[in-house]
């Protein structure tokens, strides 16, 4: 879609001011002495042509002043979110029965659905982090999502140790959103347990949460009181996130899917528009015009 646009419309009211000087003005002629006068023709041939070219230079001459343009809206884009995966991989997510339909262990569960979910963000930015006795960066932010994929299902259970360093896990992840120019910034915390290893403080990261405006969606997965139920809410809370309990694998899964709808809500921006300028082609008409209408008026004795 597109539409032509003048910058300087009111150029045109020039156009006005010649066309009255064209009537309205009589030429006066200097008086020449030249040498041979009778030898010269007394009437000189004025052509229809010259007329044309003359007032083509002019309405070109006008056409450039006013800067028209090409005005081309595209479709509505969708702003790109910078998503950070914080995922657990502690010694207790290697326990199966979360869900009695399958022996499938928590963190095999949990792995698939993040591979699954990171594949459908097709304009994110994406990564992942995993936290035991120490937190690690398995995929630093990408829009190579099926990369990123392959890297969750790859992990192993216990690479980072038996225990559950949250905050550190947290606190990493906003030092990397930190340094992101998305404009939506989400840490998906997913978590079986409670806070038992690692060097920074609650206060710290809630601190550095609130201040980089980081939104956090905490998951609880497992049964009531497995997890610090308590903790993962606050830190929700305090960032403009919500806590979800996850006891099941289909449960997880809808998690998933609510987040990426409520996230998906906020991507709609304005329809860029793209200006071209195209002043520079009747310009170009207007000079070769001039210079035409010069020529021929010297040629046919008129200057």
């Amino acid at each position: 879609m597109f539409n032509v646009h003048f910058e300087y419309p009111l150029v045109w009211a020039i156009l006005v001011l010649f066309c009255a000087c064209s009537l309205w003005c009589k030429v006066q002629p200097h008086t020449l002495y030249i040498p041979h006068l009778l030898s010269m023709p007394l009437h000189v041939k004025r052509s229809k042509f010259s007329f044309v070219l003359k007032w083509l230079s002019i309405v070109m001459m006008l056409l450039a002043l006013s800067s028209p343009t090409i005005r081309y809206q595209s479709d509505a884009v969708k702003l790109s979110h910078a998503v950070m995966l914080l995922m657990d991989v502690s010694e207790s997510m290697s326990r199966a029965g979360l869900d009695t339909r399958n022996s499938k262990s928590k963190f095999d569960m949990s792995k698939e659905i993040a591979a699954s979910f990171i594949e459908q963000r097709e304009n994110d930015n994406v990564g992942v982090i995993v936290f035991g006795d120490f937190a690690y960066v398995a995929t630093p932010l990408t829009f190579d999502h099926q990369s990123a994929s392959n890297i969750v299902q790859n992990l192993n259970e216990g690479i980072a140790g038996k225990r559950t360093a949250m905050y550190d896990a947290l606190f990493l992840a906003t030092r990397l959103l930190q340094k992101n120019s998305a404009k939506e910034k989400v840490v998906i915390l997913l978590t079986d347990g409670f806070n038992t290893a690692g060097k920074i403080t609650l206060e710290a990261v809630l601190r550095t949460v609130e201040s980089e405006k980081i939104k956090v969606y905490a998951i609880g997965i497992g049964r009531s009181g497995e997890y610090d139920e308590t903790l993962l809410n606050l830190i929700a809370q305090k960032s403009g996130g919500v806590f979800f309990r996850a006891n099941s694998e289909q449960m997880l899964v809808e998690v998933y899917q609510k987040i990426d709808t409520m996230e998906k809500s906020l991507q709609k921006s304005e329809a860029p528009i793209s200006i071209n300028y195209l002043y520079m082609y009747p310009l170009l008409v207007a000079l070769v015009a001039l210079f035409w209408y010069v020529y021929r008026r010297i040629k046919e004795g008129g200057l």
